[in-house]
């Protein structure tokens, strides 16, 4: 996995400025970052009978990263299973789609419904989108900051 510091670049025509900007950048994330990230328990679903499953044994959930690989069949219920994910007690939410399959036409409004209302609901787990399965450092970061890990 590549370090956060590494993958946050800025460029601007001024080569001072850029270099400037991407220094500064880099100390604060490194200012930010806790030694460690948290190493949590993921637990994966894209169905609701996976979902229903996980939340009859709520210990899976609570403290872990639930890790949702959206699909052309699921996209229509992506709010509901955050939301109950996030009243388990998970410690963050990663949204896995590769913006491509299915179609953005399709899923994309409904992504970015469920972000906007994660957003306004800052006191539970973060969700974040990501094109690949493994958790994302920066849900690793936000969580660590949240104090959601246990």
């Amino acid at each position: 996995m590549i370090p956060l510091v590494e993958r946050v670049r800025v460029a601007v025509t001024d080569p001072e400025l850029s270099r400037a900007l991407n220094q500064a950048i880099a100390e604060a994330i490194r200012t930010a970052m806790p030694s460690e990230l948290p190493a949590l328990r993921v637990v994966r679903f894209r169905t609701r009978k996976k979902l229903a499953q996980l939340l009859a044994a709520p210990e899976t959930l609570a403290g872990a990263i639930a890790v949702i690989r959206v699909t052309r069949a699921n996209a229509r219920h992506l709010e509901a299973w955050i939301i109950e994910a996030r009243r388990a007690g998970v410690a963050g939410v990663q949204l896995v789609w590769n913006g491509r399959d299915p179609s953005p036409e399709h899923v994309q409004p409904r992504i970015f419904r469920v972000l906007e209302v994660a957003r306004a609901t800052l006191r539970e787990g973060p969700v974040v989108l990501s094109s690949r399965g493994a958790p994302e450092q920066a849900l690793l970061l936000s969580i660590s900051m949240k104090g959601n890990s246990p």
